[in-house]
């Protein structure tokens, strides 16, 4: 275990603020689809999304966005989904400036005729599906023949957060942090939010938080911790929530992570303490910095089927913050299985800055 690299735990856990994983949809006409055919010139498979050019029948040469390797991945996708030279149908969502040949893939159709959703199953039209000769879209499928969902004794398993009713396609997390008790601090960084200053565009993870969206987190009991692997990261280690006073690290520099401890309270909750912090951009969510003032404490309780964690927590940190903020939420069971940790690409993830 790499004690100085120990992330934290509940990080990966909830969605309390916005999560910066992504970046805003403000920039698409979410209510103008266009259908675009043409062929793949470059193809880019990588974190934070997947992107590629296409040279049109028309001879324009455009960007299109698309899903997180691990959002793709549930949608019937593999890294051989589409390769360069390939003719693609696609529908998308062009950017607002008419002068930007960018867009934002709803749903394609490859090479072979098949249909593949963007960022959603039901995406793609139901005549599509029937001309094709699929009954449900393969992103469905996959996730109906994903194995069965085990309950957990421990917390060990795959969890992902209750986001039934959100659209993850319209942004539902882009928004910068409002409504929050801002401190003069907080309300100076919110007003000069700037979206290019996003951390995970240099492939810096989150703070607050990783796991609140579309993501899954992958928890393993140890006798002294609890083991936590996000399913968007792109670090091949397991982030600890320390369980053992004696485990704790004692030289563990502070972080943008800092350091998580907690203990059990029965057999079905674990309560537990963040400190040790560093400032961090974004440290509080998105467009909202943190202190090293930031202090986290909160609730972990297995529901008694074991197939869903309810978590309640609390935040403090008084140099942005005028009061603590509170927040909950749960976290579902999934098919139990390991993650594949995929590349994170800096230059990648800051193109839509400039798709040109």
């Amino acid at each position: 275990m790499n004690a100085p690299g120990t992330m934290l735990f509940f990080s990966l856990l909830v969605a309390c603020l916005s999560s910066h994983a992504h970046h805003s949809r403000a920039n698409f006409q979410l209510d103008n689809i266009v259908e675009m055919r043409g062929t793949v010139t470059e193809f880019n498979w990588a974190n934070p999304h997947i992107y590629w050019r296409m040279q049109l029948e028309n001879g324009e040469n455009w960007l299109i966005e698309g899903h997180s390797i691990p959002g793709v991945n549930r949608l019937g996708w593999t890294r051989d989904t589409i390769q360069v030279g390939d003719e693609l149908l696609i529908a998308a969502f062009p950017d607002h400036s008419t002068g930007r040949k960018f867009a934002l893939v709803e749903y394609l159709v490859i090479a072979d005729g098949t249909p593949l959703a963007g960022f959603t199953p039901n995406a793609i039209p139901a005549e599509l599906r029937a001309d094709s000769g699929a009954g449900s879209a393969p992103g469905v499928e996959r996730e109906r023949n994903a194995g069965p969902v085990e309950p957990s004794l421990d917390f060990s398993g795959n969890w992902r957060a209750d986001l039934r009713g959100v659209n993850l396609r319209t942004g539902a997390f882009f928004d910068p942090q409002e409504n929050l008790p801002l401190t003069e601090a907080g309300e100076a960084i919110i007003a000069a939010y700037d979206e290019a200053e996003n951390p995970s565009y240099q492939c810096i993870q989150g703070g607050l938080p990783i796991g609140g969206g579309p993501y899954g987190i992958r928890i393993d009991r140890h006798d002294d911790r609890l083991a936590i692997r996000g399913e968007h990261s792109n670090i091949d280690r397991d982030n600890v929530i320390w369980l053992v006073e004696s485990a704790v690290p004692t030289d563990q520099p502070p972080s943008r992570d800092g350091l998580a401890v907690g203990r059990a309270e029965g057999d079905r909750a674990i309560v537990f303490e963040v400190k040790n912090y560093a400032a961090a951009k974004w440290g509080l969510g998105r467009g909202l910095d943190s202190s090293d003032q930031k202090h986290v404490s909160g609730r972990l309780e297995l529901q008694i089927d074991g197939l869903a964690i309810d978590y309640t927590y609390l935040i403090t940190d008084p140099v942005y913050l005028t009061e603590p903020i509170t927040r909950g939420g749960v976290l579902r069971k999934e098919p139990d299985r390991e993650f594949v940790n995929e590349p994170c690409d800096p230059e990648i993830g800051s193109l839509h800055l400039t798709p040109e």
